[in-house]
């Protein structure tokens, strides 16, 4: 399978001193797990939403392949509160490039990560929940990840450790391992 992970800097793993991010130790874990897989990191640090929908489907397709089943892993919605974009900009955003991505392959959201700012968090809170709510509605697979990261202490310290925004390694593989425990992310990626 191909599989081309779409986001921001979280995406790109930026802050991780391994180099791997989640989007590493996935592919790392579904190789290891005897799937033939070939991943793209296609994070750009402080890409938004609107900003991401103009350049998706131009890089995706470059690196998909006719013979191989087409796996789009979106993550968005740090960078737009980080970038004051408003929610129904990013909503509106995410919507056009989701129905585009599931005339491609087969599309998995997952949802925005917490940051150490109050008031930011409880922005992308909302927003995830908004992003949520959108994927039900289009019947595209979403994990959440907001809560639960929230809740980690693992997590919580790899902020720390960061900047606040990005986590150290330890909070990407938290990250990964909790994608990866969701029967959603499971059943995307034909995990049994």
């Amino acid at each position: 399978m191909v599989i081309c992970f779409i986001g921001d800097s979280l995406t790109l793993g930026f802050g991780d001193e391994t180099g791997l991010g989640w989007t590493g130790r996935i592919a790392r874990q579904l190789a290891e797990q005897g799937e033939s897989v070939t991943a793209y990191n296609l994070g750009v640090r402080k890409d938004t939403t609107v900003r991401m929908r103009h350049r998706w489907q131009s890089e995706s397709s470059l690196r998909l392949l006719p013979e191989e089943p087409a796996k789009l892993v979106f993550s968005f919605g740090v960078a737009d509160v980080a970038n004051s974009i408003p929610a129904e900009e990013s909503l509106g955003a995410a919507v056009a490039m989701l129905m585009q991505a599931r005339q491609v392959g087969d599309v998995l959201v997952i949802g925005p990560t917490p940051v150490n700012d109050a008031d930011k968090r409880a922005e992308i809170a909302s927003l995830s929940r908004q992003f949520e709510a959108m994927c039900r509605r289009l019947e595209i697979p979403f994990v959440p990840a907001f809560d639960a990261m929230h809740h980690s202490f693992v997590y919580g310290e790899a902020l720390n450790k960061g900047d606040g925004v990005h986590p150290a390694a330890s909070g990407y593989a938290d990250l990964a391992d909790h994608i990866l425990k969701s029967d959603t992310a499971r059943t995307f990626f034909g995990i049994a």
